[in-house]
């Protein structure tokens, strides 16, 4: 990468050969706390824009904001990350990380030409080291992320700033908590105390996750003379990797004279590193997040949309469980088509509606693809292939259904920041809906190619139980990701339908136009964090898939993405957006519009929340699962109840910053809120999918922050 010998000769140049103690900088007095202003709805963009200068929304009750000075001149910063490469501190290394952080070089101004293609704005983060393939990606990961969490923390845009991360060695363990703070150091222009680190695992929302090997990072820490650590919450007593044994991490560190520091958040990991309070957005009481009566009505109508649908399928499924012996895939199907229907039904009349749509709406995706798959399977029974393998592909009605779901969203501009919000919104839906199209397409393909090899057998043989089974596995998963496909096509106009911008209240908001170079500049950022954990998630699941099975990447990537969603939406929103239908239709729209702007900045949002989530889980949490695909466990219990309680309150904190900046808390954020209330009362599985949606409501906002900041 451009300048990466210079900036490495500069790391080198900062630590002790072998060493690599930090440096202390310049001592800098607490800053006053900078001045506070308040702002009418969008009032904040100018003040925001400004290169020197950081806007903070919502650091006191009155909904006041503080503006912090930003040098401009590039502020190196110097960290000491320790990590352990295998089960014991023996094995540990410690390297120093130079970040830098300076204004971006230049802002591309949109363009005067209507339709005209914003610039390719330059990456505004350059990452050094990593030269070990696996270790590289996730501290490319690492250090993507932790620029996008630092510039927001700020009030920032990641295309508005232009930061360096280099180590002086290769960094094998997580450093994105750490890589987070410092940033924010070098963005105001602190000072690191070099007694201070920490570690964790930074989230989409700033907070801070657990990591493994803790133990022994604490440890290594200690040894290397560092007296203030950092630790995630909910992590003071682990297992140490080295001797098995659960270690309390705070007698450790007491009985070396050094203190341990429980981590919520990257506004705790700065104050750790620096000694400085940052100002946060206050988090707005809970009750601010209710909907709204007139979205809680559309949200009923949509359950009961979706309930019709899942009546028309009752009959006919009715009618299959009174057929005798079904195959195993097609019964699967109908009794989570069950379980899913009383779920519903018993959110419904406890006033759940936020959960309750869900349930009703998979209810139908499942009776749905029962019915299906039985009619090919039907066919095959009688002895006729050709007719199977022609039901099959008749299923699938190409991709008309997603163009029109597109145009309906990006055929007339928003003109309210709430309409930006609910086209974005609409949009997810439709480019998720693209993803499970492209899965179910491969998906139908190897199962008529199943098909296909019955040709020539007998009908007997067509008809035989054991032959059913088999087809009846083949296709089901096919018939479910086509019908997933159409699920989210209709839920991108039900979308468009739950905050129409033209009604009064939270659906308007003021008026807003946004620039599409603006738009484009934002987009390109974003992506380019998705990308980065795309490629951790690659040497994370995908690569060790492909050596074991001794298959090529590109199957094991099908593999992952058949059994994590979340990482189908990922992969395709990252390497298949730039030429598949997405690229198509943006074209179509020209590719400096309005809606291509906002095409691109829902795929790149959409694709690195999702790749965080599977890292998360993965990674972080480290989760087990049981014969039946449910949650069993985490690695870190009381860590991830923690992540969940700090996402909560993160989720109100950005809450009151769009409220300042939009006029309004986003209805898509109050959704996934609400949504995030259920669910962390259930199990594990629920509590994972409550911290997915508590980070989607913080998005949300945060998409709200960003749109009013570049508003025209």
């Amino acid at each position: 990468m451009v300048g990466m010998r210079l900036r490495r000769g500069i790391a080198l140049a900062l630590c002790a050969p072998l060493g690599c103690t930090p440096v202390a900088g310049p001592v800098r007095p607490e800053p006053q706390v900078g001045r506070v202003k308040h702002y009418q709805p969008l009032e904040m963009a100018s003040d925001a824009r400004q290169a020197g200068q950081a806007v903070i929304l919502g650091t006191d009750e009155a909904n006041g904001s503080t503006l912090l000075a930003l040098p401009a001149a590039p502020t190196p910063v110097v960290l000491d990350a320790t990590t352990v490469a295998r089960a014991d501190a023996a094995a540990s290394g410690a390297h120093a990380i130079v970040l830098t952080s300076a204004p971006a070089a230049s802002t591309p101004a949109p363009s005067a030409v209507a339709g005209a293609p914003a610039a390719e704005p330059a990456a505004p983060v350059q990452v050094g080291g990593g030269d070990d393939a696996a270790a590289g990606a996730r501290w490319r990961a690492d250090a993507w992320s932790a620029a996008r969490v630092a510039t927001a923390a700020l009030g920032k845009d990641l295309a508005d700033v232009a930061l360096s991360a280099t180590p002086a060695g290769s960094v094998d363990g997580p450093a994105s908590a750490l890589l987070a703070g410092g940033f924010v150091a070098a963005m105001l222009g602190d000072a690191v105390d070099p007694a201070a680190t920490l570690a964790g695992a930074i989230e989409p929302d700033g907070t801070i996750g657990p990591v493994a090997g803790l133990a022994d990072q604490v440890a290594a820490a200690i040894a290397r003379g560092r007296t203030r650590i950092g630790v995630p919450a909910g992590m003071r007593v682990v297992r140490s990797a080295a001797s098995g044994k659960d270690v309390d991490l705070g007698q450790l560190a007491r009985g070396r004279r050094a203190e341990l520091i429980e981590l919520a958040d990257v506004h705790d990991a700065y104050r750790l590193l620096t000694g400085h309070h940052l100002p946060a957005p206050v988090p707005v009481a809970a009750a601010a997040m209710a909907l709204p009566q007139a979205a809680l009505e559309r949200l009923d109508a949509r359950y009961a949309a979706w309930q019709r649908k899942l009546a028309e399928e009752w009959a006919p499924l009715l009618q299959l469980e009174q057929a005798g012996r079904l195959p195993a895939a097609i019964t699967v199907l109908m009794r989570v088509a069950h379980g899913r229907s009383e779920h519903a039904e018993a959110l419904h009349r406890a006033g759940k509606l936020v959960a309750a749509y869900g349930d009703v709406l998979a209810a139908w995706l499942y009776a749905a693809a029962a019915n299906q798959t039985h009619a090919v399977i039907g066919k095959l029974a009688a002895g006729d292939l050709d007719a199977a393998i022609a039901a099959l592909a008749a299923l699938d009605p190409g991709d008309a259904g997603l163009r029109a779901a597109f145009d309906r969203i990006g055929g007339q501009p928003p003109s309210t920041l709430a309409g930006h919000l609910t086209a974005i919104e609409a949009l997810q839906a439709a480019l998720r809906g693209w993803a499970y199209h492209e899965l179910a397409t491969d998906s139908v393909r190897a199962a008529t190619q199943a098909l296909g090899e019955l040709r020539g057998k007998p009908a007997a043989e067509l008809g035989a139980p054991a032959t059913t089974e088999a087809a009846a596995a083949a296709i089901a998963p096919a018939v479910l990701r086509l019908l997933r496909t159409a699920a989210e096509t209709t839920v991108a106009a039900q979308d468009l339908e739950l905050a129409p911008e033209g009604e009064g209240g939270d659906g308007a908001g003021p008026a807003c136009a946004c620039s599409s170079a603006e738009l484009a500049r934002s987009a390109a950022a974003q992506r380019q964090v998705a990308a980065a954990a795309l490629g951790h998630l690659d040497a994370l699941l995908v690569e060790p898939l492909a050596r074991k099975a001794g298959i090529p990447a590109e199957a094991a990537r099908w593999r992952v993405a058949a059994i994590e969603p979340d990482y189908l939406l990922a992969d395709q929103l990252v390497r298949g957006v730039p030429t598949g239908l997405p690229h198509e239709i943006a074209a179509a729209w020209g590719d400096g519009s309005i809606g291509a702007g906002l095409l691109a900045l829902a795929a790149s949002r959409a694709a690195y929340h999702s790749a965080a989530l599977v890292i998360a889980k993965y990674d972080a949490l480290g989760v087990h699962s049981d014969d039946t695909g449910r949650i069993a466990s985490v690695n870190h219990p009381q860590a991830f109840r923690a992540l969940v309680a700090g996402a909560e309150r993160a989720a109100r904190a950005a809450a009151r910053a769009a409220q300042i900046a939009a006029g309004a808390i986003p209805v898509q954020a109050r959704l996934a809120y609400q949504l995030a209330v259920i669910e962390t009362a259930g199990g594990l599985d629920d509590q994972l999918d409550a911290l997915a949606a508590l980070w989607a409501a913080t998005a949300h906002s945060e998409a709200a922050v960003s749109l009013a900041r570049n508003c025209r």
